[in-house]
């Protein structure tokens, strides 16, 4: 308060009594939001350990994952080879950890481009509506009809176990099964993203852009989109954690990634046919499958949320 009784801003405060006030940006919140979130940062933490074990496995795997030990051939779990060896004397620690390599890159690529088509269908119907939102959802509808497993079984019948080459563009086995999975994956995530448009569309800040002249397409993407950041973000990680699942279920299966290449499901569907005689075949990838999911359920939900509160512009700021 000055002597005249009237009082000052916070910026005349501060630069009278010399502390210089530094302005943060909406990012800078986004951050502060996020570790506060202690359950969520520490979900991060974790996966992004399984992702660094993931991306370089050669780095943890003891051996390769086609090197055989012909010493040591459907060999019970030693301290050579903690998970054992499989039936051509392989160590299965590698082969496990080559498997959750390819498997979380199928799940990483099924989780973008289902994300990226969702959004896309999603924003159009909800924001056009009309003659484009009937026909955009009716075909979301007929996809939603369709029986997942049925589908993906046939495809990956039809398609067959080698890479396929597109003119000059080959396309890896991994990359097909994770297109295949993309097909039925994105139609939640289009449900979703169409109704909160729906919901936005009329909303205040929405006529006032339009009435200053802005485009559909800056709308779209300026003003209506970051608000829907928090479904897409937790969607996204719930899509990761179900295609890990499927995946690992047409590879048992037979119907997904074939060997050599490993994959955690066709771990499980080589060592089945050891039986009750090699149970560390099936065991240990087992094992890894179920903590995958529970990591991925669990966690991806608790970063998602984080982000959701983070970088949602609807959700309160506190500084």
């Amino acid at each position: 308060v000055v002597p005249g009784g009237g009082a000052t801003d916070d910026l005349t405060l501060a630069y009278e009594s010399g502390v210089e006030t530094k302005a943060r940006s909406q990012w800078a919140y986004a951050r502060m939001r996020f570790f506060r979130h202690r359950l969520a940062v520490l979900s991060m933490l974790v996966l992004l350990a399984l992702a660094v074990v993931a991306v370089f496995p050669a780095f943890f795997a003891p051996y390769g994952s086609n090197d055989q030990d012909l010493l040591n051939i459907a060999a019970k779990p030693t301290w050579d080879h903690p998970f054992g060896t499989d039936l051509l004397g392989r160590d299965y620690l590698s082969r496990v950890i080559f498997g959750l390599q390819v498997s979380l890159a199928v799940a990483t690529l099924v989780a973008v481009l289902a994300t990226i088509i969702g959004t896309a269908i999603g924003a159009l119907a909800g924001y056009y509506g009309g003659i484009i939102d009937n026909l955009l959802m009716r075909f979301t509808d007929l996809i939603l009809t369709l029986p997942g497993l049925a589908v993906l079984l046939t495809a990956a019948a039809f398609l067959g176990s080698e890479s396929k080459s597109i003119g000059p563009i080959t396309i890896s086995q991994p990359v097909m099964i994770g297109l295949i999975l993309a097909f039925l994956f994105w139609t939640g995530l289009a449900r979703i993203v169409r109704g909160v448009f729906l919901s936005l569309r009329e909303k205040e800040f929405v006529e006032a852009a339009r009435a200053s002249g802005a485009s559909d397409r800056r709308i779209i993407l300026r003003h209506i989109l970051p608000n829907c950041v928090g479904p897409i973000v937790v969607t996204m990680t719930l899509i990761i954690a179900t295609a890990i699942l499927l995946e690992a279920a047409l590879s048992f299966l037979g119907f997904g990634i074939q060997p050599p290449t490993p994959a955690l499901g066709s771990l499980i569907n080589e060592g089945n046919v050891g039986g009750f005689g090699s149970w560390w075949l099936v065991t240990f990838p087992g094992l890894v499958i179920v903590l995958i999911a529970l990591a991925s359920t669990m966690g991806l939900n608790l970063i998602g949320d984080g982000l959701r509160d983070a970088l949602d512009p609807t959700q309160r700021i506190r500084a």
